[in-house]
């Protein structure tokens, strides 16, 4: 049996815990599991070498920010190889390089192209433990890539994938919940969810699984658990389905803060199209999820609308104005917005439903605008000084 383990930066942020993870792996690989453990880098360490770069300047070369940025991950597997050796269980790390996680040349937001896990697979035949710094990949010209924010969940799915094995996500939280109890304290645990819903969650605001890792595992039907780390009972945890029968039409509430709506105003009737065209292909290389994303045309006038975060708004209108024509557009901003999600299935069939949450919303004096909803989920703005309210609200009425 292979397994494939990740371990998030929380849970290897001291030596000490990096010791107690190898302990737990050492217990598998004496039960002859074969182990892939991926890591990502110590606690705070990817931000404190953001931190280092920007002491020098405020825009480093991509490809040199990459290069610097895969070190936290390979001191991690490095670590946790040695802690492994010196419990007696036999043990390898490798870069993703090393590992043959070939990704596109898209610096720092890199995507994975494929994973030639034949020097895994042989390792693992060796009855080798194979630790593998997540988050990190090669291009093409053989340069260092990271895959983002949350890459290392991306690296595990994907080897599991190419090993056709199970995946174990590993973190500080016992499972997935209907509310981030950090902010609600009854949110009620989910052990079972739908592949669909968490990909809402993780683009919605939810810090849970990032959404590439889940979108992957759907796509290659890989058993996919999320646990907290050390945890062995199972049964406390969250595994991801295609299909649940729990009976809660709503699964989970999640903000998300400091969002600006951007609204394109596009004036030219015989050149819409291709206006709409041209801002989408300016916004592709900027490493943002569009969200809330709108478009409708009125006597010959087309309104164009997303959401964005509120720290790179600037940069975007600067990236519009200066690439279309000021005779075509003008663009109308709204920043200091709170984007609430609500995430479940069948909004689109039920409609009572999405009646029930609205009408909650208006008896008890929230403000809401910017609506957009899809068949799993409900988006909608609020101002950030209606978010606790809207949160209780919603949670007592859908007992979330």
């Amino acid at each position: 049996m292979v397994i494939v383990h990740k371990y998030g930066g929380s849970s290897v942020a001291s030596t000490e815990q990096i010791e107690k993870i190898a302990n737990h792996i050492k217990e598998l690989w004496l039960e002859d599991t074969k182990v892939v453990v991926v890591a990502s880098a110590m606690g705070k360490t990817t931000n404190n070498l953001i931190s280092l770069s920007g002491e020098i300047t405020s825009s480093p070369n991509k490809r040199e920010l990459d290069a610097l940025l895969s070190t936290g991950e390979t001191q991690t597997v490095s670590l946790l190889s040695i802690a492994l050796t010196k419990l007696g269980v036999n043990s390898v790390s490798l870069t993703g390089f090393q590992a043959g996680i070939k990704t596109d040349n898209n610096f720092n937001h890199a995507f994975i192209q494929s994973i030639e896990v034949e020097k895994i697979q042989r390792y693992l035949d060796e009855n080798k433990v194979v630790v593998v710094a997540g988050f990190q990949g090669i291009n093409e010209n053989g340069d260092i890539t990271t895959l983002g924010r949350g890459g290392s969940d991306t690296t595990a799915v994907a080897i599991a994938s190419a090993l056709h094995s199970e995946c174990e996500i590993y973190t500080d939280v016992d499972c997935i919940y209907t509310i981030n109890p950090a902010i609600y304290p009854n949110a009620k645990e989910l052990h079972q969810i739908t592949f669909d819903e968490v990909m809402e969650m993780a683009v919605g605001g939810a810090k849970v699984l990032e959404a590439r890792s889940v979108e992957l595992a759907k796509k290659n039907n890989i058993k996919l658990y999320l646990g907290k780390t050390l945890v062995k009972d199972k049964t406390r945890g969250t595994y991801l389905v295609n299909n649940t029968f729990e009976d809660m039409p709503i699964t989970n509430l999640s903000f998300k803060d400091s969002v600006s709506i951007l609204s394109v105003t596009i004036n030219s009737k015989d050149n819409h199209q291709s206006i709409v065209a041209k801002t989408f292909d300016l916004l592709k290389d900027q490493n943002l999820n569009l969200e809330m994303v709108s478009q409708i045309s009125v006597n010959g006038t087309t309104f164009l609308s997303f959401a964005v975060p509120e720290p790179q708004t600037d940069e975007i209108v600067d990236l519009l104005n200066k690439n279309l024509s000021q005779d075509d557009i003008s663009l109308h901003i709204k920043r200091g917005l709170c984007k609430a999600i609500l995430v479940g299935v069948g909004f689109l069939t039920h409609k009572e439903l999405v009646h029930s949450i609205f009408e909650t919303l208006g008896e008890n004096g929230i403000a809401f605008s910017h609506i957009s909803m899809s068949e799993i989920s409900v988006t909608f703005t609020i101002s950030p000084t209606q978010k606790e309210k809207t949160l209780n609200t919603l949670a007592q009425k859908f007992g979330l």
